[in-house]
């Protein structure tokens, strides 16, 4: 008869803690040193600068390479900066700052800022055809000689749109330089246009499109310098932000309307003035209404016709589109075509915008590269 082996000693819960309690005597020792330090890591930690993490998350600490690559990304958008103002804007005057220009120093003069309605001269290319409230920062630059008013609007150029991508919240200075580089922002710089400008309200809309007044503000801002923006105000209307849309278009129509009260020229004056303009210079630039004109032989009414309906198909293109994914992006995007699409009058600066499609998106850097390129291809800066 076969007998089992005696059970081995169970080595129970007993044993299990004279262990536990034995390996924590050896490790006292390095705790105590961790809480002894503990406070003078907080103390650095206090005094480092932190960065927001690539996520968008909480603050995590920057370490000192992380400051060096702050100080070679600043370098590099400097050297941007300097690059253009020296090698671009000595080769062409800066046209459309001249005509902000005088008519600031106009206005502190208290004579009108418009030339006559059927005067040639509206669309000679050196009048200011802007609703009239856009005059009135460039009293300002007035105060100052022209040479330094100009080198104050560039700085404000290339400052927005460095700002702009960081409002953003791209702070990568590659993909800064690459917008800064583009040929349709060192025209606009060039020039001293507003398409800069614009570029950086238009990301700054996104940026506040939670905060229904302040979007109101600076879309009215936006909106009143450059009236071919208008489109881009249905965004939120098509996104069921009604609040904002309603404080947009409500601050919009105020800024126009009191342009007309105190300005010299009223609806009628105006809206003749710009289908002035439109009828004559729509053949020139980039606008698909003089693409029409120039290769069809359309006449000015059928062609705005036919630009209208293709703005309304990119509109419903979007919302269909935003339906389907839930993307705002895509009703924003939306609106900046939509805009470049109907504008009678564009002028390759103008095409700065898309670049405020690619920042909403997120784009990846390769597409800011293309960008650049191509911009360069379709249209060079002046002189060049």
């Amino acid at each position: 008869m076969n007998r089992s082996s005696p059970p081995e000693p169970q080595r129970g819960p007993r044993l299990r803690a004279r262990m536990a309690w034995a390996l924590r005597d050896r490790w006292r020792p390095v705790a105590s040193l961790r809480d002894r330090w503990r406070p003078v890591a907080s103390a650095l930690r206090d005094r480092l600068p932190a960065a927001r993490s690539p996520s968008g998350g909480e603050a995590v600490l920057m370490p000192p390479a992380r400051a060096l690559s702050s100080a070679s990304q600043a370098a590099l958008l400097t050297a941007c900066v300097l690059a253009i103002a020296l090698i671009f804007l000595p080769l062409t005057p800066m046209y459309d700052f001249d005509v902000f220009l005088r008519a600031g120093r106009a206005l502190l003069r208290g004579v009108s800022v418009y030339p006559s309605p059927s005067s040639i001269t509206v669309y000679s290319g050196h009048s200011f055809v802007y609703p009239y409230l856009a005059s009135w920062p460039f009293a300002l630059f007035a105060l100052f000689g022209t040479g330094t008013a100009q080198t104050l609007f560039f700085l404000l150029g290339a400052g927005t749109v460095i700002a702009a991508t960081m409002i953003a919240g791209r702070r990568d200075a590659v993909t800064t330089a690459l917008v800064l580089l583009t040929a349709f922002t060192i025209t606009g710089l060039q020039l001293g246009a507003l398409s800069q400008l614009l570029f950086a309200g238009a990301v700054a809309l996104w940026a506040l499109r939670d905060r229904p007044l302040a979007f109101g503000i600076c879309a009215a801002v936006v909106v009143a310098a450059k009236l071919f923006l208008a489109p881009l105000m249905l965004w939120p209307l098509l996104a069921s932000r009604r609040r904002v849309f309603a404080w947009a278009c409500g601050l919009t129509v105020a800024i126009i309307a009191l342009g007309f009260l105190v300005g010299p020229l009223g609806p009628a004056g105006y809206v003749h003035l710009l289908v002035e303009l439109a009828r004559h210079e729509s053949k020139m630039g980039f606008s698909p209404m003089g693409a029409l004109r120039n290769t069809l032989g359309l006449a000015s009414m059928p062609a705005q016709i036919a630009v209208a309906a293709l703005a309304v198909a990119v509109l419903t293109g979007s919302y269909l589109g935003f339906r389907r994914t839930g993307e705002e992006a895509m009703l924003f995007s939306g609106g900046i075509i939509a805009s470049l699409i109907a504008t009678p009058i564009m002028w390759s600066h103008y095409l700065v915008l898309l670049a405020a499609i690619l920042i909403v998106h997120r784009a990846p850097r390769r597409w800011f590269l293309a960008l650049m390129l191509a911009s360069w291809l379709l249209a060079r800066p002046h002189g060049t």
